[in-house]
């Protein structure tokens, strides 16, 4: 189990949590306390970030920003991007 360090943050109490975690930035959690044990439940931040990555694909949908298959060739074909 990792140790992390409790310190003041204006007239609160925060925690730096390692990237390793999975948290982002601006991510939304829900803290349980149980017994002895605080529970940060993430379950709803990786829904609403999955769900925010959906929504930014059917954006270009939505606003034609999409290519032909020739214009991907065209612009891709180098990289091996064939009809």
């Amino acid at each position: 189990m990792k140790k992390i360090k409790v310190r003041k943050i204006g007239n609160s109490l925060g925690v730096i949590l390692p990237r390793t975690t999975g948290i982002h930035e601006g991510d939304e959690l829900h803290l349980m306390k149980k017994g002895e044990w605080l529970i940060l439940d993430m379950s709803e931040a990786n829904i609403n970030r999955a769900r925010a990555i959906i929504q930014k694909g059917f954006d270009d949908f939505k606003y034609n920003r999409t290519l032909t298959e020739d214009e991907m060739a065209s612009l891709l074909g180098k990289y091996g991007w064939h009809k």
